[in-house]
């Protein structure tokens, strides 16, 4: 969408003073402080992107960019004062690590329970790879849920994980590298049991946690694969209007035969705990 004048004045406002912010910090040269400014520079690059490319879809989005900016703003002053409260806050909390892959900033969300504390035993972690959204971006996702089900039960002892993946490309290329540098920099901020990582995720997320499971078999206590398209024909075909002409025969048609066969075609999970959910006349199958 276009985004009006006066709103646009605003964004670029404040987009200009949290730049300013972060170039100060910077000439700190204080190992705390840069330790935690992707904490601070996911918020300028995500607003800065949407402007730049247009990645503004609703009036919505428009709100959250101002709100961004001003959470920005107000870790960028704590963090010069070397606090950083949002480190210890509990519940829904954003964060953000340097990409290895082009040293861009990229964001991810976790959900800290109200009994986990730094000083306490590890925690489990909960991976959860969010569904497919033809609006989805940066701003929407860290301000809009950052991938957060709200109706979904806590765990027990257990951080969520929620990583962005770049944008929908079902976690993989790029996205699929996200969720592992995600991973490894929520392990130096949080203790986490590396024995007790659990990979979930539904629809377009449920097909990411059926990869993951596939090609990391050994990283998980179990896979919850939810309602994810296992047929990339059959996806493109419904969902993405094009009639693809894969050549070769395909695996399967469906989730349900994928766990059937399962242990013969994949081995590497002959020993991986699965619980899968499908779909049928919008009933969850188990």
């Amino acid at each position: 969408m276009q985004v009006d004048d006066n709103d646009r004045d605003e964004l670029g406002a404040n987009l200009l003073a949290l730049g300013k912010a972060i170039d100060e910090l910077k000439q700190k040269h204080d190992p705390f402080i840069t330790n935690l400014m992707p904490d601070v520079q996911i918020y300028y690059k995500t607003v800065d992107y949407a402007i730049k490319y247009r990645e503004f879809f609703s009036q919505k989005d428009v709100a959250s960019g101002k709100k961004l900016l001003l959470e920005g703003l107000a870790r960028a002053k704590s963090l010069a004062d070397r606090q950083a409260p949002w480190t210890t806050q509990k519940g829904e909390v954003v964060r953000g690590y340097v990409s290895k892959i082009d040293g861009s900033v990229q964001p991810y969300g976790v959900t800290v329970p109200d009994n986990y504390s730094a000083d306490g035993p590890p925690f489990d972690l909960s991976l959860w790879f969010h569904g497919r959204g033809e609006t989805l971006g940066e701003v929407s996702f860290i301000a809009g849920g950052k991938g957060f089900v709200a109706s979904m039960p806590a765990m027990k002892n257990t951080i969520m994980l929620y990583p962005y993946g770049r944008y929908c490309n079902a976690f993989k290329f790029a996205g699929e590298v996200d969720v592992l540098e995600a991973l490894a920099d929520a392990k130096t901020k949080y203790k986490i049991n590396d024995k007790g990582l659990f990979d979930r995720g539904f629809s377009m997320g449920g097909a990411a946690a059926w990869q993951f499971a596939v090609h990391y078999p050994d990283m998980w206590l179990a896979a919850n694969p939810g309602a994810g398209f296992a047929e990339t024909v059959d996806f493109m075909d419904k969902f993405g209007h094009e009639k693809l002409k894969p050549t070769g025969t395909s695996v399967s048609s469906g989730i349900c035969m994928i766990v059937r066969i399962m242990p013969a075609i994949f081995p590497t999970c002959h020993y991986l705990p699965i619980t899968a959910i499908r779909t049928r006349n919008n009933k969850p199958l188990m």
